[in-house]
């Protein structure tokens, strides 16, 4: 009979390997959910969607990485370990620390994506462009803060004491992290409180936007126990003593990439008919609007899904109309 692994003081690899893989096969699932019902409706792929698989990309070597730690003892006393499998431990972190903050730009990225297509006002562009910037620039200084947060050869070696404060960087780090989370979400939400639609709809769609905030919840968390990590008896214990904030790492990098696929649910694409993205017309129309003339000018198509019961199929065809309203500009 195999050696029953138990879960202790001493002992928190299980929990560690069961929250990375579970975390993963979620991202995957969610990635899937948006990819499938993105080219169900528009029968094509997006640079958001782009985004979100390499959110995921990132995401699974984070995940291989921190896995690879706790196979090699990660969760258990250094004391436990011999010098190959603590270089191990710290090789890996060090890689999956720098993994993850690419993981949660690229899920930055696909919500700007979303929010680009979301409205054609260029003064909502012009915000998402610079929460967008904004984004690229946050991953710029993490990850080179991240790379070279150790002497040089041995960056990943946080043992030898030869590093810069490990919390106060990090802490910074995650603050404009969770700021341009926020950011993100007041931009959704001030596009869609203008529109015309029903309370519920309206309080629906709000609601599910708005849990892109759960993201920054657990950024918080993450933060509050990586202080408790790095003042507690084990802060030295590079094996054993950060094994809740790596947890809750996790969590943030899932909750980044599932949050992406909310927005593309049957249900919200249902539910969104206003007058910027759904207007519901008899008979199933689908309205394309272009702003401005000739190349220069910008389109975006006016999704509908009717549920009209007057709109039958004739002899199994279902028909569709498409019009074209041009703008003309007056010099």
């Amino acid at each position: 009979m195999a050696d029953q692994v138990v879960v202790s003081a001493s002992n928190r690899t299980p929990v560690v390997q069961i929250a990375t893989w579970f975390g993963l096969v979620v991202s995957v699932l969610a990635f899937f959910s948006h990819a499938g019902v993105k080219v169900y409706i528009s029968r094509s792929l997006t640079v958001e969607t782009g985004f979100v698989f390499l959110a995921l990309l990132f995401g699974s070597a984070q995940a291989i990485a921190v896995s690879l730690q706790a196979s090699n003892g990660f969760g258990k006393p250094s004391s436990s370990l011999d010098n190959e499998q603590l270089q191990i431990v710290l090789k890996s972190g060090y890689a999956a620390v720098i993994l993850f903050f690419f993981s949660i730009a690229f899920s930055k990225l696909a919500i700007v994506a979303f929010i680009h297509g979301l409205t054609p006002k260029k003064l909502d562009r012009h915000f998402n462009y610079a929460i967008g910037a904004f984004s690229i620039v946050w991953l710029v200084v993490a990850v080179f803060i991240a790379a070279f947060q150790c002497r040089l050869p041995h960056p990943w070696d946080k043992i030898s004491g030869r590093c810069i404060d490990n919390l106060h960087w990090w802490e910074t780090i995650t603050i404009i992290g969770i700021v341009s989370e926020v950011a993100l979400v007041a931009l959704e939400m001030g596009i869609i409180a203008p529109l015309q639609m029903a309370r519920q709809r309206k309080v629906f769609l709000i609601s599910l936007l708005t849990c892109r905030l759960f993201v920054s919840i657990a950024a918080a968390v993450q933060l509050y126990f990586f202080h408790k990590d790095t003042s507690g008896p084990l802060r030295d214990d590079y094996a054993l003593g950060y094994w809740r904030s790596t947890i809750c790492n996790q969590i943030v990098q899932c909750l980044a990439i599932v949050t992406t696929s909310l927005p593309y649910t049957k249900i919200f694409m249902k539910s969104f008919e206003s007058g910027m993205i759904g207007a519901e017309r008899s008979g199933g129309k689908t309205e394309r609007s272009t702003e401005g003339s000739g190349p220069s000018g910008r389109g975006w198509e006016l999704l509908d899904v009717s549920r009209s019961s007057a709109t039958r199929p004739i002899d199994g065809i279902s028909k569709t109309q498409t019009f074209t309203v041009e703008s003309t500009r007056r010099a």
